[in-house]
């Protein structure tokens, strides 16, 4: 049975479409796409007014210089997948990260989870992350100093804004707080975009502000 997911709204699917956000949060909309095929007719809708205006240029042959460079591209061999036995990466996100390092995980503690860095956004400092979190439990609470806005890759979780799943998109605000819990099952896997610190409730606050 089939069910309805949690999707960006439209202001953030005109953004995505206008090239108004940078790369970690441009790949966190696109794996939701891959899964979300009415957020992917709305990006194409939202598109075609800029194509419409982009028709109307006049056509310029590309320069000899490009079709040299996109020939090497072509005849190159592809770099090797570092990603693909072990991680549910989205094309996308795949495609951007072809040949590069492994990733470098970082543990949670004793659940079980762990997270890494994907990549960093030059110009806006946001960090793309990957988590992952064994089936049935918690995420330390924590409140969010900055913007994040998370996809679910596989599994699910549970949190006071509910059930999230496969596909689903969520945002948590500045100043929101939570502690997840991963539902039984599969492993829980997110990437999500983080634009600002989160800082830990409890003793894992604690320990946060003694040894940052």
């Amino acid at each position: 049975m089939s069910r309805d997911l949690k999707h960006p709204q439209d202001e953030t699917l005109l953004d995505l479409a206008a090239s108004q956000l940078d790369r970690p949060h441009q790949l966190v909309l696109e794996a939701h796409l891959e899964h979300c095929s009415a957020c992917r007719k709305r990006v194409g809708e939202l598109s075609a007014p800029g194509g419409w205006w982009l028709e109307q240029l006049p056509s310029e042959a590309p320069s000899g210089a490009v079709w040299e460079r996109l020939e090497r591209e072509v005849a190159a061999p592809p770099p090797p997948d570092l990603f693909a036995a072990q991680l549910p990466l989205p094309r996308s996100l795949r495609l951007e990260l072809a040949g590069g390092r492994p990733p470098r995980w970082r543990s949670l503690g004793l659940n079980g989870g762990r997270v890494t860095v994907l990549l960093e956004d030059a110009a806006s400092k946001a960090l793309l992350c990957l988590g992952e979190m064994p089936g049935g439990r918690r995420f330390p609470r924590h409140e969010h100093l900055g913007f994040e806005q998370a996809m679910v890759l596989g599994g699910g979780y549970c949190d006071e804004r509910g059930e999230s799943f496969a596909g689903d998109y969520v945002v948590y605000e500045p100043g929101s707080v939570h502690g997840p819990d991963t539902l039984d099952g599969d492993p829980c896997w997110t990437l999500f975009r983080l634009d600002g610190q989160v800082r830990f409730t409890g003793w894992r606050g604690v320990a946060q502000r003694l040894l940052g």
